[in-house]
């Protein structure tokens, strides 16, 4: 079952109840908020004080950056896409008992390129970012910024970057356990994979779980966390929320963008699974 309830500050949410999974998704930004697939805890975090006001990104699940990544000197942060509503195109439940939803964005002005969102929601979460240039050539960056929720930051471990290069953005880079990455505090890497799919698994020893992501038709993944100190500078963060989250994000940075010429359609693609610990396998 999906529901659509509008908040006091006039933001519009699908709220999905099934027996596979529970997950909401703000129009404004196409912006899942909450995924609790059937027999798992929370898997996205959400900052208690996160802002829900029109115009303003929400902290927390999984932001759509679009059609650029990081900072743009002139124009918003991570781009038009997450502060924008977003059109409900189609929704259905398919015959496993996945729900589906299309969200449409379609800037008024059309030198930048549309976009559509396809997600499947059930005991696995698909997201499908399908960007066409319009009237004018397109240079695109972007990425599924996955705040994952985790038990402790410093007990978690990440595989799957093992002998990637990275780029550290971090402006006071610290050492962090490697081989899996071990975060241990402030971090902001950007790693270029030679191939455009994988898998990353995020263990969370705390939890008990394993959160794996799926990815195709990206090179980057971007893992960040802004640190004690970093979260406390952040009004819609806070210093006591810096070890409650990773994330870990699917997407095109930097120096890998895709360019696109009128008509042309690119696909971001992610897919992510939650075992128990005991279940879960590393990825190869």
């Amino acid at each position: 079952m999906t529901v659509r309830r509008t908040t006091n500050q006039g933001l519009s949410f699908l709220d999905v109840t099934t027996p596979l999974c529970t997950a909401s998704l703000c129009l404004q930004g196409a912006h899942l908020t909450s995924w609790k697939p059937a027999g798992h805890e929370e898997c996205l975090f959400l900052s208690p004080n996160a802002a829900f006001v029109p115009g303003k990104a929400i902290r927390g699940g999984i932001p759509v950056c679009w059609p650029w990544f990081g900072p743009r000197e002139g124009a918003p942060s991570h781009g038009i896409a997450r502060t924008s509503e977003w059109r409900l195109h189609h929704q259905e439940m398919d015959k496993c008992g996945n729900v589906l939803l299309s969200l449409a964005f379609y800037p008024e002005d059309e030198s930048y390129p549309a976009a559509i969102l396809r997600l499947t929601l059930g005991r696995t979460l698909a997201m499908r970012l399908e960007t066409t240039a319009r009237t004018q050539p397109c240079k695109l960056t972007e990425a599924f910024h996955n705040y994952f929720a985790v038990g402790n930051l410093t007990k978690c471990r990440v595989h799957g970057l093992e002998d990637i290069p990275f780029r550290e953005e971090a402006a006071q880079p610290m050492k962090h356990g490697e081989r899996p990455l071990t975060p241990l505090g402030c971090l902001d890497r950007v790693y270029n994979f030679p191939s455009c799919s994988g898998k990353t698994m995020l263990e969370d020893l705390m939890l008990n779980r394993a959160i794996t992501v799926e990815r195709n038709h990206a090179s980057s993944v971007i893992v960040w966390n802004p640190g004690q100190q970093g979260a406390k500078n952040m009004a819609d963060l806070g210093a006591e929320s810096w070890n409650k989250f990773l994330c870990i994000e699917t997407g095109n940075a930097e120096p890998r963008s895709i360019s696109l010429a009128p008509g042309q359609t690119h696909t971001l693609y992610q897919k992510i699974s939650v075992r128990h610990m005991e279940e879960a396998c590393s990825p190869r």
